[in-house]
């Protein structure tokens, strides 16, 4: 028994069809069932589930296409972030390297604080602390 007779049989309509025409209900001449309703109700049938499937085949592309393109747009996003990421490393990295050298810059100034000529000039103690606070509180920009 096909598909198509089980679905029949499930309908309401089924009980009145079968006591109509008894077990000749689904007779066939080749693919045509001879009852005429029970062929017109299977045509019908047919093209549903044929236009159903289509509808499903095109949903599911465009399912697909739908995830597809979020999940680059998500790839995307996460390319971006880290290139910003990328950009805020390479920043804060110019920073420690400034701040390393003036660090450097008091270790070598501290060794020889007399008459030592640094970035800042030849300073007095006060001098150079206040222009080296100055200095980092710019980010080494004048």
């Amino acid at each position: 028994m096909g598909e198509f007779e089980k679905w029949f049989k499930d309908q309401d309509f089924y009980t009145n069809m079968r006591f109509i025409h008894g077990d000749k209900l689904f007779d066939k001449d080749g693919d045509v069932y001879r009852v005429l309703p029970v062929q017109m109700t299977y045509q019908g049938w047919s093209s549903q589930r044929q236009r159903s499937k289509d509808e499903f085949v095109k949903l599911t592309q465009e399912w697909h296409t739908k995830g597809w393109n979020a999940r680059q747009g998500g790839i995307d996003d996460l390319k971006a972030q880290l290139n910003n990421m990328e950009a805020c490393y390479i920043e804060r990295k110019k920073r420690v390297d400034e701040l390393e050298g003036a660090l450097n810059e008091v270790k070598e100034w501290k060794s020889h604080p007399v008459g030592h000529e640094t970035s800042f000039g030849s300073w007095g103690v006060r001098d150079f602390y206040r222009g080296l606070a100055e200095k980092a509180l710019r980010g080494g920009h004048d």
